[in-house]
């Protein structure tokens, strides 16, 4: 389904330790630069919906900090769209509130709960004491009032050893999707020795293989992992995604997008659209897309650069420059050494 991600504000309640974004920790409620406007909003949504996009998928930060969430819920719904949200679920009962009204329950398509342990300990570890438990409560006030809960989860070397654990335990939550991804590296959480080498990936995606078959909900990696086909097919490169920021710019990628080790705009941000039409900032980014296609058939044409590509979003975290310290892909050879590839199955819908 195609869909437009939105970055409804810049603010988080957390501060974990494997955070890869540049986010405002703490109240910031005054600060209205944090939050999108929802007069862009609006603009972005009734433009977008001409062009045939359905759904929309709210990340943030933490995004019911928004001072005016219910109204940017009902914005998105009167638009026709259906919608889901990424929370960490600190302070869920106010978000269940927010979401209740008939016409916000009415296009809720569900809600996905970051959930970075199997286990309290490591959880917590990650996110701070006490979320572990905030997260399990919440999945299972979904369940209570009818919401489908999915469960994201980021593997680094703190939770690596627990994915048979994250797998028993969403089928124990009931949870509809449960979806694993790489941890995209930052001088913030290599300094916190949190990245895994890069032939230990190959390892990590064996076991998410394994588990994916051996349980009735729908387990899957997300886009990053390791792959033969060297052309870029994730959702933005294809424009079946698209990310629009705080600030209210079409950028590249969400993954990209207000990168913790940036400090300025990359060639990722196409676009103003406090400015300018959707359709016209479409047009800079359909330039990028296609220059980044075109770079893409040079490197798999070199035996140098071709195995980069195994890894896409690494690719790209090393071509826009977003962190400041040296590229995961020099470990190559040692990924040339590991395992054989092993089938995964995708998402690009987390």
């Amino acid at each position: 389904m195609p869909r437009i991600g939105i970055e409804l504000n810049n603010v988080c309640n957390l501060d974990c330790t494997h955070c890869f974004r540049s986010i405002y920790r703490g109240g910031a409620e005054n600060n209205k630069d944090l939050f999108l406007p929802l007069e862009v909003l609006d603009k972005i949504l009734r433009e977008a919906k001409a062009l045939g996009y359905q759904h929309v998928a709210i990340t943030g930060g933490e995004p019911p900090m928004h001072p005016r969430f219910g109204e940017a819920l009902d914005i998105i719904a009167n638009h026709g769209f259906t919608y889901h949200f990424l929370t960490n679920a600190r302070n869920f009962q106010k978000t269940l509130k927010a979401v209740s009204t008939p016409l916000r329950r009415s296009k809720l398509a569900g809600i996905s709960f970051s959930l970075d342990g199997a286990t309290e300990a490591t959880h917590d570890k990650i996110r701070g004491k006490g979320s572990y438990r905030e997260v399990v409560t919440a999945i299972a006030t979904c369940q209570a009032v009818g919401i489908k809960p999915s469960i994201i989860t980021t593997i680094n070397k703190a939770n690596r050893h627990e994915i048979d654990q994250f797998a028993l335990l969403g089928a124990h939550l009931k949870v509809e999707r449960q979806i694993f991804g790489h941890q995209n590296p930052t001088e913030h959480n290599l300094g916190e020795d949190l990245i895994l080498p890069l032939p230990e990936w190959r390892v990590v995606e064996r076991d998410i293989a394994r588990v994916m078959t051996g349980f009735r909900h729908h387990i899957s990696m997300a886009v990053g992992f390791y792959t033969d086909y060297f052309l870029p097919r994730c959702a933005p490169l294809t424009l079946d995604d698209l990310n629009i920021d705080y600030r209210g710019r079409l950028t590249l990628c969400c993954q990209l997008s207000n990168y913790r080790d940036g400090d300025k705009d990359g060639e990722d941000v196409v676009g103003d659209l406090k400015r300018e039409s959707l359709s016209e900032a479409l047009g800079k980014l359909m330039n990028l897309v296609n220059k980044v296609h075109q770079e893409r058939l040079v490197m798999a044409a070199d035996p140098v650069q071709k195995d980069k590509l195994h890894y896409p979003c690494l690719v790209c975290v090393e071509r826009f420059q977003k962190s400041s310290q040296e590229s995961m892909l020099v470990q190559m050879d040692g990924l040339r050494a590991s395992i054989a590839p092993q089938p995964v199955r995708a998402t690009s819908n987390p």
